[in-house]
């Protein structure tokens, strides 16, 4: 049940990106859009990651694992829409 949450959440997500995008007229490259959903991707796993180590019964290895990457996913959200996002938006 928890796999169909993540799969709605990542999946709102990216249309919501693209409508923003489109709204705002932004000009996104498809090389932009591909490390977007490589992201995406990165954060789907994270929380999946989380998932199985509480299901496995392993809470501190859930709470080490997905605070690592946990941080390495919202780092890498960071700089994805500063570089991506907001250099586009800036060029208007």
């Amino acid at each position: 049940m928890f796999s169909i949450i993540i799969g709605i959440c990542l999946a709102i997500g990216f249309v919501g990106l693209y409508n923003r995008a489109k709204s705002k007229n932004l000009k996104i490259s498809w090389w932009q859009w591909a490390v977007t959903i490589i992201w995406l991707l990165c954060t789907g796993f994270v929380l999946k990651l989380i998932e199985g180590f509480i299901i496995e019964g392993a809470l501190r290895a859930a709470l080490v694992m997905g605070g690592i990457f946990g941080f390495l996913s919202i780092v890498a959200a960071v700089l994805l829409f500063r570089f991506v996002f907001f250099k586009s938006l800036s060029h208007e």
